[in-house]
């Protein structure tokens, strides 16, 4: 199951104040929309800065992204920008409504260095939506012109959890600690959020590399083939509150 609406307001408060650089007042809920079977939802944030204080945020089915109420006051034309003018007249089935979803978002983001990603985070991501899981894995989501760095962010701040593939490629690599980072800052105010996956490594290499990491319970490629692998995570994702 994706993220529950509460949940997203708090990440749209995270992606708002990194991306606008500002404090948010307060996160509410406008409406959803539902363009080609996929759906949306807009929500209104208030902001402390002084040139542009308030914001739509706009994500679900698509990447989070904000948008200054200063340009665009109207909702309906911030998501007009969003999806684009030309993709929403196609659509006769397009509709929207004031009721607030129940989910939206990912159940999780891969973060991996480059040298894993046949070995272990693809075929890892795929089979996790085989299983009806939605994921964030570049392959996946990144499509040519996106910025890597803004849609990391937005992965990073709409999932419910990180799958982390903790190896010698990931411990030498600048990046995917980025992407660490951020989800060890979520984890700091209280969620439970990094899922390890140590792949070629032990307790001792994860001991060296992070103490806290290595007192987290991993699943281990040399123990669990890969389908193992996401029926455990498969699990935690159903069975967690």
């Amino acid at each position: 199951m994706p993220l529950n609406l509460a949940e997203t307001k708090r990440h749209a408060k995270k992606y708002v104040e990194l991306e606008a650089r500002t404090t948010v007042r307060s996160v509410r809920f406008v409406k959803r929309f539902e363009l080609f079977g996929r759906e949306d939802i807009l929500l209104s944030v208030l902001t402390t800065d002084k040139k542009d204080p308030e914001w739509w945020v706009i994500g679900g089915s698509t990447p989070m992204n904000l948008y200054s109420k200063r340009q665009f006051p109207e909702p309906d034309v911030a998501f007009s920008l969003h999806q684009g003018l030309m993709l929403r007249v196609a659509d006769r089935q397009f509709r929207e409504d004031r009721s607030a979803p129940a989910t939206i978002g990912y159940d999780a983001f891969i973060s991996h260095a480059t040298e894993d990603k046949n070995s272990v985070a693809k075929p890892l991501a795929t089979q996790l939506d085989k299983m009806g899981f939605r994921i964030w894995y570049d392959e996946f989501e990144l499509k040519v012109g996106d910025s890597l760095r803004q849609s990391i962010d937005r992965g990073l701040a709409t999932s419910r959890y990180g799958i982390v593939v903790l190896s010698p490629a990931f411990f030498a690599k600048n990046w995917p600690q980025y992407e660490l980072n951020g989800l060890t800052a979520r984890e700091m105010d209280g969620e439970k959020v990094i899922l390890p996956v140590w792949h070629g490594v032990s307790k001792a290499d994860v001991l060296r590399y992070s103490p806290s990491l290595a007192d987290k319970v991993a699943l281990s490629t040399k123990r669990l083939g890969i389908k193992k692998i996401a029926d455990e995570l498969a699990y935690i994702f159903d069975t967690a509150s």
